[in-house]
C-alpha cells in the first residue's frame, strides 16, 4: 500500500466540502485531478470512501471509518516534518523567531542588522504573527522561539524575562489637551482612551490597573495592533497607555510622552522556547544581545519623556 499525504488531503477536503469542486480549490487542481486522486486511494483501500450524486458527495459506512484515521495521520507527519524541518535549521544555524507584528515591524528589524554585524553565522528569520497563536506556533515547531509580553506558564515551554517595560502615557503633540508631563492613573478616568483587545497581554495589564484606579468603562476606540493606536493618537483621536518599548517609534510621530504614575506600572517582554527542542549554534549569543537591546529601548522612556 502506498498511500500519499496529497490523497490524504484530497480525501479530507471532499469529506468536509461534500463537492470534488469546492476542495479541488483548495488543492488548486482541476475537479477531474480530484476525483483521480481519490479513486486512487479508494482502490488501495480496497473500499468506497464516497457516495456519488449529480448534486454532492457523502461518505459512506467505511469512509467515515477511515475518516478519523486519515485526519490524525495527516496531522502526525505535517508534524514530524515540521519538527525534522526545524532540526534541519538548527544544524544549518538558522533561528525562527515568532513576534507580533509591531515587535516584529519596529524592534526586530534594528536589533537584526546589529547583531548580524557581531555573528553572521546565524541566520534569522522573523514571523510576524497573533500573540495568541505563538505558544501553538512554537509547541508545532513552525517556529523556534517567541518573543511576548507578559504570557503565562505553559507545560513545555521555557520561559525567559528579556526586558522589563514601564507603561507610559501618550498623546497628540498638536492636541488640545494640556496633560503635564508625570500624570496619575486617577487622571486618565475623564479622557478618550485608545486601547487594546482585553485579550492582549498589554490589554489586560492597562485594563487592571484602570479598573484599580477607578474606571471600569471600556476603552472608547479598540485597536489590534499598537501601530494603529500610535496612528490615532497621532490624529488626535485620544490618548493611549503604551509600553515604554514603543518610545522609538512614538519619536517618529507627532507624538508626546507622558510618565504615568500613582503606582507605576511595569510587565516584562519574554523569550519563549520549546523545552525539548535543540535551537541552532549562535541563538543564545541572540537572546542575550536581544535582552540588552530591549532593554535599553524600555529604559529611555523616562528619559524621552523629560525630554517632551
Amino acid at each position: 500500500m502506498n498511500i500519499t499525504s496529497r490523497q490524504l488531503k484530497a480525501f479530507l477536503l471532499t469529506a468536509r466540502f461534500q463537492s470534488f469542486s469546492r476542495a479541488a480549490d483548495q488543492l488548486f487542481i482541476t475537479q477531474s485531478g480530484m476525483s483521480v486522486l481519490v479513486r486512487e486511494l479508494e482502490a488501495q483501500l480496497g473500499f468506497r470512501l464516497f457516495e456519488r450524486t449529480t448534486r454532492k458527495v457523502t461518505l459512506t459506512k467505511f469512509g467515515s471509518k477511515f475518516l478519523p484515521i486519515a485526519d490524525r495521520s495527516l496531522v502526525e507527519l505535517e508534524q514530524a516534518a515540521a519538527n525534522i524541518g526545524r532540526s534541519a535549521s538548527a544544524e544549518k544555524g538558522v533561528l525562527t523567531v515568532g513576534a507580533t507584528p509591531f515587535v516584529a515591524a519596529d524592534i526586530l528589524p534594528p536589533a537584526l542588522a546589529a547583531y548580524s554585524l557581531r555573528d553572521p553565522q546565524l541566520h534569522v528569520r522573523v514571523t510576524d504573527v497573533d500573540g495568541s497563536r505563538l505558544v501553538e506556533m512554537l509547541q508545532s515547531g513552525e517556529i523556534d522561539v517567541a518573543v511576548t509580553a507578559r504570557h503565562p506558564e505553559t507545560p513545555g515551554v521555557r520561559k525567559v524575562p528579556i526586558a522589563r517595560f514601564e507603561l507610559m502615557l501618550i498623546s497628540a503633540r498638536d492636541g488640545a489637551l494640556a496633560l503635564a508631563p508625570e500624570v496619575r492613573w486617577s487622571e486618565l478616568a475623564p479622557l478618550r482612551l485608545i486601547g487594546a483587545p482585553p485579550d492582549k497581554a498589554i490589554g489586560q495589564l492597562v485594563d487592571e490597573q484602570l479598573a484599580r484606579s477607578g474606571r471600569h468603562e471600556p476603552p472608547e476606540i479598540i485597536c489590534n495592533y499598537l501601530e494603529t493606536q500610535l496612528a490615532m493618537v497621532e490624529v488626535g483621536a485620544g490618548v493611549a497607555v503604551v509600553p515604554s518599548f514603543v518610545m522609538p517609534a512614538c519619536a517618529k510621530r507627532a507624538i508626546t510622552i507622558h510618565e504615568l504614575v500613582g503606582p507605576r506600572v511595569t510587565g516584562n517582554v519574554y523569550w519563549l522556547a520549546h523545552r525539548a527542542r535543540k535551537l541552532p549554534e549562535g541563538s543564545e549569543g541572540f537572546h542575550h544581545f536581544l535582552r540588552q537591546f530591549m532593554s535599553t529601548l524600555a529604559d529611555a522612556a523616562p528619559r524621552a519623556a523629560e525630554a517632551a
